[in-house]
């Protein structure tokens, strides 16, 4: 059986932190491994509008999903970064000045360009989520993250080619 490619969704947030929901699909990895593959992360700040602004270029290819996960329309982009992945350190990932990522990865064996990352999720020095997840290109992870005032924090991670 192949498993299918596809994004992940992953909940995290309210008043305890705790993890709500692991991984919700599996995917097949793309072929052909390679060493500069960049792992992109991004805080995004989701809400409802009745007249939603269309999305930042960084997220147009990611709006029909994240609408479809959590039913949010309108999306700003509050930080992101990309990093090289890199088996042999942790990275971390600085999205926002409140919101910080430590990222350990992994190739997955048997599976080019599949990754097997330990993921640290800290907000203002308190850590929130402690989590293991696949990551492949095509195959974005969604954290979601605690409210905010004017709406949902979620958390996307993404190989990039």
């Amino acid at each position: 059986m192949t498993p299918r490619r596809g994004p992940k969704l992953l909940l995290a947030g309210g008043p305890t932190a705790t993890l709500l929901l692991a991984l919700c699909l599996l995917f097949n990895a793309a072929p052909g491994a390679r060493a500069d593959d960049r792992i992109w992360s991004a805080i995004v700040l989701a809400s409802e509008s009745e007249k939603p602004k269309p999305p930042p270029a960084e997220l147009q290819r990611l709006a029909p999903k994240i609408e479809r996960f959590f039913g949010y329309k309108q999306l700003e982009l509050i930080g992101s970064a990309t990093k090289e992945i890199d088996e042999e350190f942790e990275r971390w990932l600085v999205p926002s000045q409140h919101f910080w990522l430590c990222v350990k990865s992994k190739r997955v064996p048997g599976a080019d360009r599949t990754y097997l990352l330990n993921i640290s999720l800290v907000h203002d020095r308190r850590p929130l989520v402690e989590t293991q997840a696949k990551l492949a290109p095509d195959a974005p992870l969604f954290i979601r993250g605690p409210m905010h005032a004017r709406g949902q924090i979620i958390i996307v991670l993404q190989v990039q080619k």
